[in-house]
């Protein structure tokens, strides 16, 4: 690989690893928060940022042990389906993206023998944890794409 490709796409890797940590921090504080609400707990705008900054804060330390070799993961498996089989580039990174957050969550859970995080003990917290993932996955797409190409 050429340096200026592999410097696009550990760049491209980085940026994608920060915005999936995001996303997945904020959804997660707010399935959190939700469950709080429905004990009949209030629970403020105020709050809401609060504990959205807090949790992003305080999640460093355990979500990246999670994302980084899910993605990392599945987007080396993305690339060599996309080079052996063919098909739409975007799709395979939509697929990996959506795919490798649940699957490491769920591999987690076998080992530890609970959810590692508290937002994905539903299937609705898992979902959407999948979505972030899948945003992650377009983003790493778009951000390593050839100029000009289509997929």
């Amino acid at each position: 690989m050429k340096i200026k490709k592999f410097i696009k796409v550990v760049t491209a890797f980085i940026a994608v690893l920060f915005a999936v940590y995001l996303l997945i921090s904020i959804v997660g504080t707010q399935i959190v928060l939700a469950e709080v609400k429905s004990f009949g707990l209030a629970v403020s705008l105020s709050d809401r940022i609060a504990a959205t900054l807090h949790d992003i804060v305080g999640l460093a330390e355990m979500l990246p042990w999670l994302i980084v070799p899910a993605l990392l993961v599945a987007f080396i498996v993305a690339a060599l389906g996309k080079r052996f089989m063919g098909g739409n580039r975007t799709y395979w990174y939509l697929a990996a993206g959506l795919t490798s957050l649940p699957a490491g969550l769920i591999l987690l859970e076998l080992v530890l023998g609970g959810a590692p995080y508290a937002a994905a003990r539903t299937g609705f917290g898992l979902s959407l944890i999948a979505l972030c993932g899948m945003a992650g996955g377009w983003l790493f797409a778009r951000l390593t794409q050839k100029r000009g190409a289509l997929n």
